[in-house]
């Protein structure tokens, strides 16, 4: 069953699969990164460090961190091993 859910502000600009987990993780124009279990549908951490939209979000290889790129060009690195 298709399942929509959304607590960002204003609008998702980039998501991504955490690997081949059930985690999520989306970007938005509020400059919040959060983390999603697939499953559930869920918010299970949000974080903050941007104050503009942000653009781009990657993972890394060992699927620990999470890297958000803002249109101000500033970058943060968001540890998520804690939460997988």
């Amino acid at each position: 069953m298709p399942r929509s859910t959304c607590e960002h502000e204003d609008g998702v600009t980039c998501l991504t699969w955490v690997g081949a987990s059930n985690y999520l993780a989306t970007v938005c124009v509020d400059g919040k990164v959060r983390l999603w279990d697939g499953r559930s549908g869920d918010c299970i951490r949000t974080f903050s460090g941007h104050p503009v939209a942000i653009q781009t979000l990657s993972v890394s290889a060992n699927r620990n961190f999470l890297v958000s790129v803002s249109i101000d060009g500033t970058a943060r690195v968001f540890e998520i091993a804690a939460f997988l």
